[in-house]
């Protein structure tokens, strides 16, 4: 009898050695469980916003060894991890994209090293005006991949904004239209490379995909009539210029130039809904919709005042013009 419960012993410890099919509750393989936490609500959102991803693998040194391309279906069904198989034992990097199946999208340098990457745009020229598809980058640096169970966790980044932006004048006799604005974004982010860096060569102008006319009950000063643009930018950092311009249409007059990073920073040292001061890059790489709103001058000459996600900034005092 004592043998015989010995056997038992040795069979229920060795068992995840030999065992290992789909019914297997050992955990077996070298896993990427993909999180994205890094949000302004600080949670967990990738089962709700991360839906296919690219990974590219690279050797210690940075040279290109694979590719693979993992479906919804495939990502939602082993929770958001994907699963790396097929390598020789040894250490690799992994850069992980979400998004860049999109035909909006385009990478060059996929196949050699780290250094030669780059995505972009695939449209022609240097201006946009559509609504970018959400664009989600993440990265492991060099880990040992090898017959043993792994999972690493790899933290995704949202590289895509929208800017929802209103024009008012501050005066009720003062009505304005969609036409009366042109309203752009400019910006030298249209290349990133392997390291979610932005290469600077490449200047963008972002402009609207939707303008209307627009009534609505402002919180300060009552029934105000304007004008709304959506806008739609790549990843927006702290030591790249960024500038929001408003132009008068018939006489093309610049009524404002600002700093984009400049003002969005002020709020970002502000903003300790996480517990924490947070400095301007985290603050720019975690929000990724800003509601903003213009307050002109009754003769649509001067920016007088600005809000930015319930955050008020008096132009003269605050900004650079």
């Amino acid at each position: 009898m004592k043998q015989i419960c010995s056997i038992l012993c040795i069979l229920l410890i060795t068992s995840c050695t030999w065992v290992e099919d789909d019914y297997d509750d050992c955990p077996y393989g070298f896993w990427l469980n993909l999180h994205y936490t890094y949000n302004i609500m600080d949670v967990e959102a990738a089962p709700e916003y991360i839906s296919e991803v690219t990974v590219y693998i690279y050797d210690a040194d940075g040279n290109y060894v694979s590719r693979l391309d993992v479906p919804q279906s495939a990502l939602k069904a082993n929770g958001h991890r994907v699963r790396i198989e097929g390598l020789p034992e040894g250490d690799y990097q992994f850069v992980v994209w979400s998004g860049i199946g999109n035909s909006a999208y385009a990478v060059s340098g996929d196949r050699s090293t780290m250094n030669q990457f780059s995505l972009s745009l695939a449209q022609p020229g240097s201006s946009v005006s559509s609504c970018l598809p959400d664009l989600y980058y993440g990265n492991l640096q060099t880990v040992h991949f090898d017959d043993s169970y792994k999972e690493h966790h790899v933290y995704m980044m949202k590289n895509t904004n929208q800017l929802a932006c209103l024009v008012v004048p501050m005066s009720d006799d003062t009505t304005v239209n969609p036409d009366d604005f042109d309203l752009r974004v400019v910006s030298a982010n249209g290349t990133m490379d392997a390291y979610n860096m932005l290469i600077s060569d490449n200047t963008m102008t972002y402009e609207p995909f939707v303008r209307n006319a627009v009534t609505f009950d402002d919180a300060y000063y009552g029934k105000l009539n304007g004008v709304s643009f959506n806008i739609s930018t790549l990843r927006l950092m702290e030591d790249h210029d960024c500038r929001l311009i408003l132009e008068k249409k018939d006489t093309g007059e610049t009524v404002f130039n600002i700093s984009f990073p400049e003002y969005i920073g002020m709020i970002g040292t502000l903003y300790t809904n996480l517990g924490r001061q947070l400095t301007v890059q985290e603050y720019l790489d975690r929000q990724d919709f800003y509601t903003i709103v213009f307050y002109l001058s009754s003769d649509l000459d001067q920016l007088i005042q600005l809000r930015v996600n319930s955050w008020r900034l008096r132009a003269k005092n605050h900004l650079k013009l």
